[in-house]
């Protein structure tokens, strides 16, 4: 990595945290849950998209009426079923890159509570929300935007981020809030619950290619693979067909969990049209993302999606990312790669790969594409 970023040296982490005393906020950070309740009429002129990028409400195709998301029933694992399910697991990564779980191994009342306690923290007072802001270099912490440019076009939500796993990288003296009482109990439990699935559903990714079942989770690390929790808060807004939670791209690690809250939102593209995902209640929503892209050769698919927000309603979602370490050298596994199926992206490390997506921001799949050979 160049001089213009840094990691951070104490915890090893994923995240990129920039040169301290070269980054400022050029702009006052504004909390969007704030403006909101403030009862605008009009969206403000930072968050309005470009006519290109706006997700057109009216228009959207609700997944269902075009060929659902994959809804996979993990238990089949467990069972006579065991064959089909990981077919669909298969058909699932190389067709959409996303799909559903149900009858996972998280309780419902983990993923209840873990919920509840990410709302109640977003329900304190922004004085107290505030302790935990982040700074211009480093994305861990309450924060509204990514990035310090001035003018840039921003997102219509807040976010909280930090991490749950590994326990000897995550911080839950300083990162983790204290309100509400809860929180730090219930997000340990749900961290546990999560590594599990995290865990079983590595495996059967490696199967599922043909390859040795501990080979994926070799390749990452684990069991100390970085799990990172973005909350995400998404108030309501006057003018939903003007801006976006957040901006159409692809998510750079290996895999992404998702938790919501049953509101509708987000927004996945199948060829040229964005569909909108119908939660299904206690479902998790997991989508393959950019390193598993390329350590399948392009098999298995990392594909953009965006959220759109209402006007009447919060939607809260938590994604659960599971990194690798900046050192990790990413590479097409030899075994996928023969003459009918040459290497289609070049090594690098993980550090290099996030340099390009911290240095530009979000930008679809770009960054994945730009490691072609």
């Amino acid at each position: 990595m160049n001089a213009d970023f840094l990691i951070h040296q104490e915890l090893e982490t994923p995240i990129p945290i920039m040169v301290e005393e070269e980054l400022t906020w050029k702009e006052p950070v504004q909390r969007v849950q704030a403006l909101a309740e403030k009862g605008l009429k009009e969206v403000p002129p930072s968050y309005i998209r470009p006519v290109s990028e706006r997700p057109f409400l009216d228009k959207q195709i609700h997944l269902g009426d075009d060929g659902s998301i994959p809804v996979i029933d993990f238990s089949g694992l467990e069972d006579h079923r065991r064959e089909d399910t990981m077919d669909q697991i298969s058909r699932a990564c190389e067709e959409w890159g996303f799909f559903q779980l149900i009858n996972h191994c998280v309780p419902v009342p983990v993923m209840d509570r873990t919920v509840a306690a990410a709302r109640e923290f977003f329900d304190l007072p922004l004085e107290e929300k505030q302790v935990y802001a982040n700074k211009p270099w480093s994305l861990v912490g309450y924060g509204s935007r990514i990035g310090v440019t001035e003018g840039a076009i921003l997102d219509w939500g807040d976010y909280f981020l930090h991490y749950l796993w590994p326990l000897d990288k995550r911080d839950v003296d300083q990162e983790w809030p204290r309100k509400p009482a809860s929180y730090v109990e219930t997000l340990d439990e749900y961290t546990h619950a999560l590594h599990n699935l995290c865990s079983r559903l590595l495996e059967a990714l490696s199967e599922s290619l043909g390859l040795r079942k501990d080979y994926i989770g070799e390749i990452f690390g684990w069991p100390d693979t970085n799990l990172v929790l973005r909350i995400n808060y998404y108030p309501p807004c006057p003018s939903p067909d003007l801006t976006l939670g957040v901006g159409s791209h692809s998510d750079g690690g290996v895999i992404t969990f998702l938790l919501h809250d049953n509101v509708p939102g987000l927004q996945v593209r199948k060829g040229d049209r964005w569909l909108l995902l119908e939660p299904i209640p206690n479902a998790i929503v997991v989508n393959i993302a950019d390193q598993l892209q390329i350590l399948s050769n392009g098999r298995f698919k990392s594909v953009e999606h965006r959220v759109a927000v209402n006007k009447d309603t919060v939607r809260m979602s938590l994604a659960t990312f599971c990194n690798p370490d900046v050192d990790t050298i990413i590479a097409p596994a030899e075994d996928l790669v023969n003459d009918d199926n040459p290497v289609l992206y070049r090594a690098m490390t993980y550090g290099e790969f996030l340099e390009s997506l911290c240095r530009d921001g979000l930008k679809g799949k770009d960054y994945v594409e730009s490691f072609r050979r």
